[in-house]
């Protein structure tokens, strides 16, 4: 049981940095934006070096997925926010 948490740990772990860096790397218009595009592909070899079963490998690019669009969503709802101030 120990070692199954651990491995949820860790599955979620790498997903959640490879979906933030994808959500940078698609909403900054900078050069900088590449080098988070170099950052979820790293993180995506590192965790395929580590875990080597097809369902942890499905797991973390589902969860990946799943971490881009929230980071993608909260990140429109602060420029919407900052862009459009409530009328006082």
């Amino acid at each position: 049981m120990k070692d199954s948490v651990r491995t949820s740990f860790w599955v979620i772990l790498y997903s959640f940095l490879a979906g933030v860096s994808l959500a940078l790397f698609a909403n900054i218009p900078d050069l900088i934006k590449y080098v988070f595009s170099l950052l979820a592909l790293y993180i995506g070899i590192r965790f395929f070096r580590r875990f080597e079963t097809v369902g942890l490998r499905v797991v973390f690019i589902v969860l990946a997925i799943v971490f881009y669009f929230l980071a993608a969503l909260c990140y429109a709802m602060y420029v919407y926010i900052k862009d459009n101030p409530i009328p006082a």
